[in-house]
């Protein structure tokens, strides 16, 4: 069980309050005269995943079986055995691509690194997929997230509401299958990757032969794993800009001035910004290193369309723009999340450093809680690393953004003032 929430073992009471006031957003708990607050009741733990449950399973990488009480029971060893032969064939497909030898900055080179990197991808989405359900990280998650609306102040269904993430989920990652299997099946049956124009590369391996159900494989991968990914991050952010929202609320109408009251939004957002590290611990498995491998991808594929235009086929040539695509969207997904969260972490602090009548408040004590909360804002961990070296915010997300699409730039243009390279 999660270990941060151990304030659950004791049942949670909203504060009291003086009567007659209204906590929070409007339409939520309202405090007669002479009657106790009562908690909101318990809701089921939401699912997040949804429809992509069945399909996780069916990806051969759901790994909870392989958990200590049940890894000995043949269960557990299906598992174990289909997890380790579908990383064993992204491994011999990786070690492929890379073994590619070509001229640098020619086509064969990069349209290899570019597949390589991408092999690289899935296969960290593999391992991501199989250690999240070896450890019940989602179901941890949804757990914790149902004790925290518990302490909502007010109901919202659309909140917990996530038909149409998936649906969109749905939409997003149907590029991924559409671009590489399509390149997969056409490489295949024309027999001809792109090196120095007019040869194939790994075409002689029986590798080729296979190449589009691991591409499937690999395609199940990265998708269960933005999902997964992104799924996880947009409940947080959910539950962060809700508890903003009522912070705002109750800020207008001067009731953080309630001692009981303010106590009761630091703990809550103290169990918020412990839960976002929690998350930010498993995630990273995935979000610190796959934008790496699909920046590298697209900077390679960019460089091919933008510098060999004219000898790409018309079906190669759309193909690649795909992958560009695909490649600039999985970078995406894998950064934009967080800055979602930590700019809904940086409004909490504002929202509080905007509050006059808190800040000239002169109980001692309101005055500590209130300082505590926002230091806890603006100086806890709660980012999680790039390559485990630079925290993801806004400014990291701009500069990554303004980067790389020049390094491709800066590559077609010595490409084209150097032909015969």
């Amino acid at each position: 069980m999660y270990p941060i929430v151990s304030v659950w073992k004791q049942e949670y009471e909203v504060p009291m309050v003086e009567a007659g006031t209204t906590l929070g957003l409007g339409g939520g708990l309202y405090v007669k005269p002479g009657v106790e607050p009562t908690q909101l009741p318990s809701p089921p733990a939401p699912k997040l995943l949804g429809p992509f449950e069945p399909l996780i399973r069916f990806s051969g990488l759901d790994c909870h079986k392989l958990r200590k009480e049940s890894i000995r029971s043949v269960k557990g060893v299906v598992s174990a055995v289909v997890a380790l032969i579908i990383l064993v064939i992204m491994v011999i497909e990786i070690f492929t691509y890379m073994n590619i030898q070509d001229k640098p900055l020619s086509v064969g080179w990069a349209e290899s690194t570019a597949y390589a990197f991408m092999a690289l991808q899935a296969f960290i989405s593999a391992i991501a997929v199989i250690c999240w359900t070896r450890e019940n990280f989602v179901s941890q998650f949804e757990d914790t997230l149902s004790r925290l609306r518990t302490m909502r102040l007010s109901t919202s269904q659309s909140i917990d509401d996530y038909t149409n993430f998936h649906r969109k989920a749905a939409v997003m990652i149907v590029p991924i299958f559409a671009v590489v299997l399509s390149t997969s099946f056409y490489s295949s049956v024309t027999n001809r990757y792109q090196l120095n124009d007019n040869s194939t590369f790994y075409s002689e391996s029986i590798l080729h032969q296979f190449a589009p159900f691991i591409d499937f494989v690999g395609c199940l991968a990265s998708s269960m794993a933005i999902i997964i990914y992104v799924t996880v991050n947009t409940a947080l952010n959910r539950e962060i800009k809700h508890f903003n929202k009522e912070l705002t609320n109750s800020a207008r109408f001067q009731q953080l001035t309630l001692p009981q009251v303010l106590n009761n939004y630091s703990k809550r957002h103290s169990d918020l910004i412990q839960l976002t590290r929690f998350v930010n611990q498993h995630l990273s498995k995935y979000g610190a290193i796959v934008p790496l491998f699909s920046l590298t991808a697209f900077i390679n594929v960019s460089y091919i369309v933008g510098s060999f235009k004219a000898s790409l086929d018309p079906v190669m040539y759309v193909l690649l723009n795909g992958w560009t695509i695909v490649c600039m969207g999985i970078t995406i997904a894998g950064l934009s999340p967080l800055v979602k969260v930590q700019n809904n972490i940086q409004e909490t602090a504002e929202i509080l450093m905007h509050d006059d009548v808190l800040q000239t408040c002169g109980d001692d004590q309101m005055h500590h809680t209130y300082r505590v909360t926002l230091d806890r804002c603006l100086h806890s961990n709660s980012k999680m690393a790039f390559l485990n070296a630079f925290p993801v915010d806004s400014n990291c997300f701009n500069r990554i953004m303004f980067f790389v699409p020049n390094i491709s730039a800066a590559m077609i243009l010595y490409r084209l003032s150097h032909p015969y390279l």
